[in-house]
């Protein structure tokens, strides 16, 4: 999961596509998860949980991320099967509402600096 999460954060798309399971590689494709990952900056992960046996494994965990002025958070029960790598299949998510970031708010990046002035979102395109 930490592996999937640091790919969306340096943009490494193909990894990304890759670590798919081949069943579910044709419904994300790698122009939409490129798309996704070059809108959005990433700005904590926290894994809650994990659980797995030698052919699957379940990992729970909350992402934060900037997308268009907006500090978007989910929560994702993620499942993965074991085929020579492990492998995301899906998962149940539970979005929370996004919260509108302030010109004058503080960076939800932790960067110390006002969200107007921080460089780190707007270089993402955000």
């Amino acid at each position: 999961m930490r592996s999937r999460y640091s790919a969306y954060c340096h943009h490494e798309i193909t990894y990304i596509y890759n670590t798919y399971h081949p069943s579910v590689r044709p419904i994300n494709s790698l122009s939409a998860i490129e798309e996704f990952a070059n809108s959005v900056h990433f700005t904590k992960l926290t894994v809650l949980s994990s659980e797995q046996t030698t052919s699957d494994g379940y990992v729970c965990f909350n992402v934060m991320y900037i997308q268009n002025n907006l500090l978007c958070e989910f929560t994702e029960r993620s499942r993965f099967v074991f085929d020579t790598t492990w492998l995301y299949i899906d998962g149940v998510l539970a979005d929370k509402p996004p919260i509108k970031i302030g010109r004058n708010d503080f960076c939800p990046c932790n960067s110390g600096k006002k969200f107007k002035q921080c460089f780190t979102h707007q270089l993402s395109g955000n």
